[in-house]
């Protein structure tokens, strides 16, 4: 009889940084799914997705987690679980960025006006705000296959953490944004929050 064959693929190892993006006019469609990227950079295609936000350098590396929350249904004549069901499902994308860009700090903030005219830039907060939502992706260019990359993505996230950073001349300025994934209940079943794939 033949054994099954090991799936030892190196290549499938991620290591190397990537890019945060805001995705300008909204999240890609219920059935298009995936962003449109241009081939060689892997930046959102300005057609597809106008006006889209580079979210600049970060500090030590960006993470992705998506985490469940079973429940589990028990019955008087087992001793152990008979099913289990997904109570809550939680995506979010966590980086330390660098860039003290008003404009960029808002999208983190999940708070704040931005505005700007000749001579300044700004953000402004405090008062009663609606709670922006946006569409945010991690891109990474895959290592060793030149023009494909891998991208995290939430469909419809906010940002959660606010703002803190520090000025100084012994540490450079570095501040938090963390994006929680919210459901869309207008997306399909089993996709609602976001997605992970590559590009092949």
């Amino acid at each position: 009889m033949a054994g099954t064959a090991k799936n030892y693929d190196v290549a499938h190892i991620h290591q190397g940084t990537g890019d945060l993006w805001i995705i300008g006019g909204g999240a890609p469609t219920d059935s298009a799914q995936r962003l449109t990227l241009d081939a060689t950079t892997g930046t959102p295609d300005a057609t597809a997705h106008p006006s889209s936000i580079h979210l600049g350098l970060w500090d030590k590396e960006l993470s992705f987690s998506l985490v469940p929350k079973f429940g589990e249904i028990m019955a008087d004549q087992a001793t152990g679980p008979i099913e289990s069901v997904v109570i809550s499902e939680t995506g979010k994308l966590s980086v330390e960025l660098k860039q003290l860009d008003p404009q960029v700090i808002q999208q983190g903030m999940a708070m704040g006006a931005y505005s700007t005219a000749s001579g300044y830039a700004q953000l402004t907060f405090g008062g009663t705000v609606v709670v922006p939502f946006v569409c945010v992706a991690a891109i990474a260019p895959k290592r060793g296959a030149a023009g494909k990359f891998i991208v995290y993505m939430l469909y419809n996230a906010k940002g959660t953490v606010g703002l803190s950073t520090v000025m100084g001349k012994s540490k450079d300025s570095i501040y938090k944004a963390e994006f929680d994934g919210f459901t869309d209940l207008t997306r399909t079943a089993g996709r609602q929050i976001g997605i992970m794939y590559e590009t092949k």
